[in-house]
């Protein structure tokens, strides 16, 4: 041992920062979670729960990620990843809409 903590380097990926095409809105107070994500109301779907629900392989699922134009995620300590019920249920509307 050389006494020196090993520090880890991470690269920049398609999960960091907003999904494109997000907007925030300057100075608005942070969502709290009785309002918003994290709640009962909004649990987050395991990669499998989605890809069955959609009916799509995994991946596919992952080739959207990678082109950016799959729902938004949540990247878990652990290197795992979740999706929101409602980032799910947002981007399958905006496809509805994209399709009108």
């Amino acid at each position: 041992m050389t006494g020196r903590a090993e520090q880890s380097v991470r690269r920049p990926g398609l999960t960091d920062g907003p999904p494109p095409g997000t907007q925030t809105a300057p100075g608005r107070p942070p969502v709290t979670p009785a309002e918003g994500p994290g709640t009962a109301d909004d649990p987050l779907l395991t990669i499998d729960e989605v890809i069955a629900e959609l009916r799509v392989s995994r991946t596919a699922f992952y080739r959207w990620r990678r082109q950016g134009a799959g729902p938004a995620v949540v990247r878990l300590p652990g290197g795992g990843v979740r999706v929101r019920r409602s980032a799910l249920t947002a981007w399958l509307r905006r496809l509805e809409e994209e399709d009108t």
